[in-house]
């Protein structure tokens, strides 16, 4: 049996948010509807080097915020792939409060509106201490083992690896 992969050292939520929830059901007018709207505008909160991201430094105060680059290893060459993930996310139904994507490495990202007119959206890592995770991750692989192609699978199997969920 493999070792799961080590988790990065993430500082723990000052608070679950408990209103974060998947919609029980989500209707494929309304997947099409997102799959059709959605985009993606990074945020300098959720990067410890924003400038490589070709953002504006941030200078607030982080708070708990995960960072994409620290915590997920997300890159800027990862950029590309982030209308797929979206993409993967919508399709596999992680809609709710906000929206979810899972990664080929097993990271969740949530996203959360930066700009309901634009329908905008940024993202970031979720902990795999977060309540979230394993609704998510439930999900996912059931959309995976359903309909997903032999990546999608994998990346439910590294997200249960990742936040180790069975």
């Amino acid at each position: 049996m493999r070792k799961p992969p080590k988790r990065s050292d993430i500082p723990p939520r000052q608070s679950d948010n408990a209103k974060r929830r998947l919609a029980p059901e989500v209707s494929s007018d309304t997947i099409a509807e997102l799959l059709g709207s959605v985009s993606y505008q990074g945020s300098p909160k959720h990067k410890r080097n924003p400038s490589i991201f070709y953002l504006e430094p941030f200078r607030g105060d982080r708070g708990d915020a995960t960072l994409c680059d620290e915590h997920a290893n997300f890159q800027i060459a990862d950029m590309a792939r982030i209308p797929a993930l979206i993409r993967r996310g919508l399709r596999a139904g992680l809609i709710g409060s906000n929206l979810w994507t899972v990664g080929d490495d097993g990271w969740i990202f949530e996203g959360r509106v930066t700009n309901a007119g634009q329908s905008e959206y940024h993202g970031y890592p979720v902990r795999p201490t977060e309540a979230i995770a394993e609704p998510v991750y439930r999900r996912f692989k059931a959309w995976a083992d359903r309909e997903g192609n032999d990546m999608d699978k994998q990346a439910a199997n590294n997200c249960a690896a990742l936040y180790r969920l069975r």
